[in-house]
């Protein structure tokens, strides 16, 4: 069964949403203590991890763009 692109996406915002209410269950303040959370979880990160993730992305991005595309256009 395959999915589409759009369902992955309303998949995943039924699974926020989801984790909102049950975190509300469990948590009566709110589910807006829960995506604090979340976002002081990001937050807290050193930004020299950022960096690393960019760059090791920005690295790979580009083998995509020039390794594998060139490859696959001349066939």
């Amino acid at each position: 069964m395959e999915i589409s692109r759009r369902d992955a996406f309303d998949l995943v915002l039924i699974g926020i949403a989801l984790a909102c209410v049950y975190s509300y269950a469990v948590d009566p303040s709110g589910p807006q203590t829960a995506v604090g959370d979340v976002f002081d979880a990001f937050g807290s990160v050193d930004p020299v991890v950022y960096l690393v993730v960019v760059g090791a992305s920005g690295i790979l991005f580009l083998a995509y763009g020039l390794l594998y595309l060139p490859r696959k256009q001349s066939r």
